[in-house]
């Protein structure tokens, strides 16, 4: 999982520094969100190959492509406009002005036509040498953007994840073939919601209770279900067209398409002071960890390798900061 982690997290450093106005510690980089979160891996073992199971949250490209839209899609988009507007001005601007220099009394003119077409010229084109050293500032930016985007999008690609395979069939003398999820939303997978918690809590401790209080919000949860079970008549459902029975048939009986409730707690060195004379608990949960097909549906449920739930995802890490360790466990429920 190191490995794996240490390739998903990989970085352009020249491009990095090219964005940023200031220069970032190697510390804060390691403890920065953005880049791509993974879960614990599933790796299932046959004889000649293992299959790697992995969960993704991609937050850095949504950053870049956030942050493409904002700045320079708009910019670019209006810049015609703009640029048609400012033209407009500096005509004015530049005629008020040569009408102020021929007013002044004590000015000898010995062709008026020259100094005029001289003076507007000379304007005009000052404005826009101005105007575009701004635009190719911007132009730059956006391409670095452009390459940053596409190289967080070719991590994906077996073009450069042969060179990680390569690696783990020389660990498990086995053919290995990966399969991806990329996940929405991050509260979709305990691991990298509780990964995400303890990279903020290291960063900065004295801010607990205002993440929490933000991931409370951020997480969304569904309460509505069906508490009767469910019979079909499939003679009826046969008239219908071959969409609409593979959404009824497929995607409506998906189980744990929802959350419906997590948990947080955390325990350790987490005071504001700089002496870790005490501990702390905080926990924060929304929803409920119940499973809804045993308890309200009456269905039977299944547990998964000895005491852990099916519709449960468990997730226990430790961090550590300037005063001392700390720990989080997590659990998401779903139906």
């Amino acid at each position: 999982m190191k490995l794996i982690k240490s390739y998903f997290y990989l970085y352009n450093n020249i491009l990095e520094r090219k964005i940023r106005k200031k220069k970032i510690l190697l510390r804060l980089k390691r403890l920065s969100s953005n880049k791509i979160f993974i879960s614990n891996g599933e790796f299932k073992h046959t004889n000649n190959k293992i299959i790697v199971t992995l969960y993704l949250f991609n937050r850095q490209n949504h950053n870049y492509v956030l942050k493409f839209k904002k700045q320079y899609l708009k910019t670019f988009k209006y810049f015609s406009r703009k640029l048609n507007y400012r033209f407009n001005v500096s005509k004015y601007k530049s005629l008020n002005s040569i009408i102020k220099i021929f007013s002044r009394k004590n000015i000898l003119i010995i062709s008026n036509k020259y100094i005029t077409n001289d003076y507007f010229l000379n304007y005009v084109s000052r404005f826009y040498k101005n105007l575009l050293k701004r635009r190719l500032i911007k132009l730059k930016k956006y391409l670095y953007y452009k390459q940053l985007i596409y190289i967080n999008r070719s991590k994906y690609n077996y073009v450069y994840l042969q060179y990680l395979k390569k690696y783990l069939e020389i660990i498990y003398n086995k053919s290995v073939e990966f399969n991806l999820i990329d996940l929405k939303r991050f509260f979709f997978n305990s691991d990298i919601l509780s990964s995400i918690v303890s990279i903020k809590l290291t960063k900065n401790r004295r801010k607990i209770k205002r993440y929490l209080n933000k991931l409370n919000k951020k997480i969304k949860i569904k309460n509505k279900f069906n508490t009767t079970a469910l019979s079909y008549n499939i003679e009826k459902k046969q008239k219908f067209k071959n969409e609409k029975l593979l959404r009824f048939f497929v995607f409506d009986n998906l189980k744990y398409k929802y959350i419906t409730g997590y948990r947080l707690e955390t325990k350790g060195r987490l005071t504001r002071r700089y002496t870790a004379s005490r501990s702390r608990y905080i926990f924060k949960y929304k929803g409920n960890l119940v499973n809804i097909d045993s308890s309200y549906k009456g269905l039977s449920s299944i547990l998964l390798k000895g005491n852990s739930k099916s519709n449960i995802e468990y997730t226990k890490l430790k961090s550590k900061t300037r005063i001392g360790s700390f720990g989080i466990k997590g659990w998401i429920s779903g139906n």
